[in-house]
């Protein structure tokens, strides 16, 4: 390739990569304009695809277990708490409801199976008269009324109107109060992409089951808001299966639970028998923290305004949380927001981060495969293409492993056009079918967006 043709072709990739860096920040909340559900593709095939699930270790002193598990029952993130454990005291009946629900339907039934066997949990799919409602909703109304939320879960059997209505009446004050747990709605916007539907799917029917608090600083757990795990880990099906077992039961108070929480884990795990304890953080130093980080990549935000949230992000864990999983956290955030508006500096907020994030979590975590993806991006935007094809050679087995279908999008789109950039027609090509399929999978086959840019 002349000099000539490389520099056009880097200018072209450079934008190429922009182009796909946005598809993936506003992913979350589907294409501006559309109503109509992502049509799933199907899940291409993969040697070893969840060879890593569950993923962590419930390898911690079972009284620090129990003090976990009562505050993911019984306190909630934003500072209230409930004062009595809640369940279902029976089967989960679970129903898909609204257009475009019923293409998840074999992955639910998978999913379900996967809970019922790991944690003994009744949990089933019907149709009639369930207790937990999944409804896909409009997602304009969606967005417009919940701009920094995928998702989210409601105590009771009602529709999105009525939620709309009185989200106070409805939303986390209404979960706060519950004496107990009869039925449960989950509302999706039928606009989402599906890899955030799956993703929807299983972190709210395992927060629907009972627990309320999302933590952050549990490493190796969903319920922890970083989004770094999508699967239960096998903390948190420790923790399902605690709730559910037998010698705890509906209206115990917090004394009582974690009493009772901690006999249940002495039986169960024991490998948590003399193990060192599982340090948690003050959630209430943390708030403010937790705020402004929700807001970073918020749908409506522009590249410049992700960016300033993320640096303040960032000063706040700082001053708060340094050297923890909040610091870690943080770090990615800004290295993420930096990557479209400075992506040299992207590039070295990341480097800190992996090592930061590391450090807190370990090298195997699923945390540092992601940086090196966001890191990937960084380099494909600055015209380095040798440098994205470095950093992504040995990515694909972990994010397979750990179950990251849009992670693997990215990854095989990046790849393609770093390729391409190189001048190796023959391997782009291939990487770019591999790019069309799981992309298909995660982000939609008739998404308009991922069809333009994997046809540039």
């Amino acid at each position: 390739m002349s000099g000539g043709n490389r520099a056009t072709a880097l200018a072209q990739f450079r934008h190429l990569a922009l182009v796909f860096l946005t598809l993936v920040l506003v992913a979350c909340g589907g294409t501006p304009g559309r109503e109509l559900p992502y049509l799933a593709g199907e899940q291409p095939s993969f040697p070893g695809l969840g060879a890593a699930l569950p993923a962590g270790d419930t390898a911690w002193s079972n009284r620090s277990l129990a003090k976990l598990f009562t505050r993911l029952t019984h306190d909630m993130e934003w500072g209230a708490s409930r004062p009595h454990l809640v369940r279902f005291e029976g089967p989960v009946t679970v129903a898909l409801q609204g257009q475009g629900s019923g293409q998840y339907v074999s992955f639910l039934d998978g999913y379900l199976t996967h809970l019922r066997e790991q944690t003994g949990i009744d949990i089933a799919r019907r149709q009639g008269s369930p207790n937990l409602s999944v409804r896909f909703v409009e997602g304009r109304r969606f967005r417009k009324l919940l701009p920094t939320v995928s998702c989210l879960v409601a105590p009771g059997d009602i529709d999105f109107a009525t939620f709309v209505d009185d989200p106070r009446e409805h939303g986390g004050d209404a979960l706060a109060r519950l004496d107990g747990l009869e039925s449960i709605t989950i509302f999706i916007p039928l606009t989402a992409p599906p890899y955030l539907v799956r993703g929807c799917l299983i972190e709210e029917i395992a927060q629907g089951l009972g627990p309320a608090n999302d933590i952050y600083g549990v490493g190796a757990s969903i319920f922890n808001d970083d989004a770094a795990h999508i699967w239960p880990t096998k903390l948190d099906l420790l923790m399902l299966e605690v709730l559910y077992d037998p010698g705890l039961s509906t209206g115990l108070d917090r004394r009582e639970t974690e009493s009772r929480a901690l006999a249940v884990l002495d039986r169960l795990n024991p490998s948590g028998r003399g193990a060192p304890e599982l340090a948690l953080p003050a959630q209430t130093s943390l708030q403010s923290w937790r705020d402004l980080l929700q807001t970073v990549f918020a749908r409506d935000a522009r590249p410049i305004d992700r960016l300033d949230r993320a640096r303040r992000a960032l000063n706040l864990a700082r001053r708060t949380a340094e050297g923890g999983p909040q610091h870690c956290h943080s770090l990615l955030a800004l290295g993420r927001a930096s990557i479209a508006v400075e992506p040299a500096d992207a590039i070295a907020i990341l480097d800190r981060a992996e090592g930061l994030c590391a450090q807190i979590h370990g090298g195997e975590d699923i945390r540092i495969a992601r940086l090196k993806l966001e890191k990937a991006s960084a380099h494909l935007r600055l015209g380095q293409p040798a440098e994205t094809l470095a950093l992504t050679g040995d990515l694909a087995e972990d994010l397979a492993g750990h179950g990251q279908d849009e992670r693997l999008a990215t990854l095989y789109a990046l790849r393609a056009h770093a390729l391409e950039a190189l001048g190796q027609q023959g391997r782009a090509a291939a990487t770019r079918q591999l790019a069309q399929a799981w992309g298909g999978y995660a982000l939609g086959a008739d998404n308009e967006s991922l069809i333009a840019w994997l046809e540039r």
